[in-house]
């Protein structure tokens, strides 16, 4: 489980990041997925890991966002940085928050992570093809939010 942890981790974090929007409250629901993950094992038919590992840290974000706790805290906004790609970083953060959860998942794990829409539709339970659409989709929406936040495509 160790390898396993190892291999993965680092994605898993990212993934999660993208949909909460805070490091440590990603942190907390990686370490919940993992967990999750052991339990499951004499569940698993195979497949994609990744893929499975992925839903489960999905099921994990949605589990975490639909209790009666408040919603994961943002991290703070960079409002005075003179390096433009720290500013930029925060415009994509911005527009990236304002998507459906849906969109979002999908665009961090394929544009950001690189995972094949066959994996994505196995973490989304959707089919390749309805994924592409929702990837189409979530870029345009992404697009348009970025704009809106104040970024120049």
């Amino acid at each position: 489980m160790e390898d396993f942890y190892r291999a993965h981790a680092r994605a898993v974090h990212a993934f999660l990041h993208g949909l909460c929007r805070n490091r440590d409250t990603a942190e907390d629901l990686m370490q919940e997925t993992f967990v999750r993950a052991t339990r499951a094992m004499g569940g698993y038919r195979g497949g994609s890991p990744r893929a499975w590992l992925f839903a489960i840290a999905r099921t994990t974000f949605l589990d975490a966002t639909r209790r009666d706790t408040p919603e994961p805290v943002e991290e703070p906004p960079v409002t005075s940085s003179r390096d433009p790609d720290v500013a930029e970083a925060e415009t994509v953060r911005r527009a990236l928050a304002r998507l459906p959860e849906a969109q979002r998942a999908a665009l961090v794990l394929g544009d950001q992570l690189e995972v094949p829409y066959a994996e994505i539709g196995q973490v989304l339970g959707r089919s390749e093809g309805a994924v592409k659409v929702l990837i189409h989709r979530a870029r345009a929406s992404f697009r348009r939010a970025y704009e809106e936040e104040g970024g120049h495509a």
